[in-house]
């Protein structure tokens, strides 16, 4: 190679191989041409400080966004299993207790009340769950499923309670154990199915 090398070419033989032919023709035109060996090093040089740079990625902001909740689900299920299993069992057992005070000897299941029933259980896991996204709104949603079901059985509990003073067959126990203790756990699976939807809609 008896041709002098251009900057830019210079940058282009600094990547090639060491037996590359057209390399090892450059350093030897170079070892008798001091401006073309100036060059090679120059080259060389910025090769290295490129090579040194660290790679900058672009993360489609949906993917990160997936990746966070599922990192936050992965956490919240880690740290919710200690105690919302507990939770749920221990809500269910309140409702039958609630149910148990009302054991009279009035029979009849009495299914036209169950809608106004199961309404005031509802609007009691409704609100629960409202007001915990609205207060603590990123514990509710980065929750577990099992979360926000034991907040939605939570106002359950609270709506079944106040129908001891609102339901007029009370003292019906088929009508309070088919009803009452059954809206309690209707309202925790929707509190589940509720987060359930959210979580797959990030993905």
């Amino acid at each position: 190679m008896s041709d002098h090398i251009s900057e830019d070419l210079a940058l282009i033989l600094a990547a090639l191989a060491p037996d590359d032919p057209e390399r090892r023709a450059a350093l030897s035109h170079a070892a008798s041409c001091a401006a073309c060996a100036r060059l090679l090093e120059h080259g060389a040089a910025m090769l290295d400080s490129i090579d040194a740079q660290p790679a900058t990625v672009e993360v489609d902001p949906r993917l990160k966004a997936r990746i966070l909740a599922s990192v936050d689900r992965l956490e919240a299920e880690r740290s919710g299993t200690r105690w919302e299993p507990y939770a749920l069992a221990i809500g269910a057992l309140l409702s039958v207790a609630l149910a148990s005070f009302d054991l009279h000897v009035r029979a009849g299941l009495f299914p036209v009340r169950a809608p106004f029933c199961v309404m005031w259980q509802m609007l009691g896991a409704t609100l629960s769950v409202a007001g915990v996204g609205v207060w603590a709104r990123s514990w509710a949603w980065r929750a577990s499923p099992l979360r926000l079901g034991v907040v939605a059985m939570g106002g359950a509990l609270l709506g079944q309670l106040w129908l001891r003073v609102r339901c007029p067959t009370i003292d019906a126990p088929l009508h309070v154990f088919t009803f009452h203790v059954s809206g309690v756990l209707l309202a925790a699976l929707l509190g589940y199915g509720l987060a359930r939807i959210r979580s797959q809609s990030v993905r």
